[in-house]
């Protein structure tokens, strides 16, 4: 599926997937379907989350490439740093709080197209193993991992990471960014599948996405943004800070730290400033109100021109949801994609 300028068709994918031109429609469809439930009876997302964020990220993939580069993630911004400086502080912090070294062993859990796992294995030289089960960031991965030249540091796995077809306790250190709020059940499957991979006293990070204590059940405001960062990031059902904490003390983790890193940011620089639109900043037009705006008119044009497959504009409005509920819950202090959580293997 190509993006074409105004003479021909060129090779920029602008929606690239592992689904056919043809599909596209009814996965789409398939996908946002999944959501037109009661807000609080996610029932049938959570049995079929790996089903649900293939389709998401096959759909979604390419925009976020398009919009956001290779890392697929928030971060806790200074006043005056640049997003790219802030995402590359933020992966630092991992390096450093996992104590990673040289030659160790180390899974990256949910790791999208690499982008992460190659900045992590350039500043720790560590062998990072990336599990993903969306073919088509796989492959895109591969290419970024060949054109940086860390082919021997990092690959992928392609495989349901409820059930990780390696060996026990072979690893040494594990993280996760951004990515385990799409686990249906973290304690019983996920955390504990983890924990069965890592040798005894290793360490886990994890940047997690949760509702905060602010957020309040009983308003439909509130579960209306909910409602829509889940729609709009393939997410089967926020949880709070607490399961998160007794998820991984269930599945034999012993928490060292845990702190929510978006309180770090400068008020001037918030987590959610790239959605919101920051003045002046061409670099940042893409993610901005108005660059999504214009490429959502686009892409109904080239739909209406044959040029582009059905549903392509249906799934930027879907991503565009997804901004309007981060931004909103940003605000509102009632979500925080940055919550962060150390822990060490204690059984």
């Amino acid at each position: 599926m190509r993006y074409p300028n105004a003479e021909k068709k060129t090779d920029v994918p602008i929606i690239g997937t592992r689904i056919s031109d043809e599909d596209v429609q009814t996965t789409v469809d398939r996908y946002s379907n999944r959501f037109v439930t009661k807000i609080e009876e996610p029932v049938q997302r959570l049995q079929d989350a790996a089903q649900l964020s293939a389709e998401y990220y096959a759909l979604a993939t390419d925009f976020y490439l398009y919009g956001w580069g290779r890392l697929f993630h928030f971060a806790m911004r200074k006043k005056g740093e640049s997003l790219k400086d802030s995402l590359l502080r933020y992966e630092k912090l991992l390096v450093e709080k996992l104590q990673l070294k040289e030659g160790e062993k180390c899974l990256d859990i949910g790791c999208g197209v690499g982008g992460p796992m190659i900045n992590i294995a350039k500043q720790s030289n560590a062998v990072i193993t990336g599990i993903n089960n969306c073919s088509y960031q796989i492959q895109k991965g591969n290419q970024f991992i060949v054109e940086e030249g860390v082919e021997k540091n990092c690959s992928f796995l392609n495989c349901n990471w409820m059930d990780i077809p390696l060996e026990s306790e072979s690893f040494d250190k594990a993280y996760a960014i951004d990515a385990t709020c799409h686990a249906a059940d973290k304690r019983k499957q996920l955390f504990t599948e983890i924990n069965r991979l890592l040798k005894p006293g290793a360490l886990f990070a994890n940047y997690e996405w949760v509702m905060t204590e602010k957020f309040n059940p009983s308003s439909p405001e509130h579960q209306n943004i909910k409602q829509k960062i889940e729609l709009g990031n393939g997410i089967p059902n926020l949880n709070y800070a607490n399961d998160v904490w007794k998820a991984l003390e269930d599945a034999g983790f012993e928490i060292i730290e845990c702190k929510d890193m978006a309180r770090e940011c400068d008020k001037e620089t918030p987590w959610y400033l790239p959605l919101k639109g920051e003045l002046f900043s061409l670099k940042q037009f893409r993610t901005s109100p108005m660059g999504r705006f214009l490429l959502g008119n686009t892409l109904r044009l080239l739909e209406v021109l044959h040029i582009v497959p059905r549903g392509t504009a249906q799934v930027h409005r879907v991503l565009e949801t997804a901004a309007e509920g981060l931004v909103k819950g940003g605000e509102k202090d009632i979500f925080t994609p940055m919550l962060f959580f150390l822990a060490k293997k204690v059984r």
